[in-house]
Formats: C-alpha cells, sequence, structure tokens
C-alpha cells in the first residue's frame, strides 16, 4: 500500500449518502491510497457527488478506518463548537 496523499477526507464533506460494504467483482485499486483491492475481498463504495453526477469510489478497509476517525475528529470538532455557542 502506498502512502495516501492529502489530508484524510471525512464524510461529513465528502460523502453523498452512506458507505456500503462492496466484494470486490475485480482488482480494483483504492480511491486513495491506490493499493489494489482483490476481487472477492470486501471493499466499502462511498457516494461522492461530482459534476452533478454520483460516483461510487472504492476504498480498502484501512482507508476508510481513517476515514472514520477523521470523521470523529470532524464531529467532536463540530460538537464542542456548538456547545461553547450555546452556552454563550
Amino acid at each position: 500500500m502506498t502512502k495516501p496523499k492529502g489530508r484524510t477526507p471525512s464524510l461529513l464533506s465528502q460523502s453523498n449518502g452512506t458507505p456500503a460494504t462492496h466484494t470486490c467483482g475485480k482488482a480494483t485499486p483504492c480511491d486513495r491510497c491506490q493499493a489494489t483491492v482483490l476481487k472477492g475481498t470486501i471493499c466499502f463504495r462511498v457516494p461522492k457527488m461530482a459534476s452533478g453526477f454520483t460516483n461510487h469510489p472504492i476504498f480498502c478497509v484501512d482507508c476508510v478506518a481513517a476515514i472514520v476517525e477523521q470523521t470523529k475528529a470532524d464531529l467532536s470538532a463540530l460538537e464542542e463548537t456548538v456547545r461553547q455557542v450555546q452556552s454563550s
């Protein structure tokens, strides 16, 4: 697996729907790290809106785990901001 480029995306900003498990029908590169997800392997499809159409890029399990962690961090930061505004 190559090192993913750029900041880890969050489901808050990237997704246009619910991520779903998927079994690859053929060897496919992960959309984030470009590692090959082998045929018959469980991966994830995360809907992404682009140019008026919804893509369903494939992500390996490791990249989805990183995306979920980033989403948790983003939600925690948002929750903290909301609490500060409410207490003001």
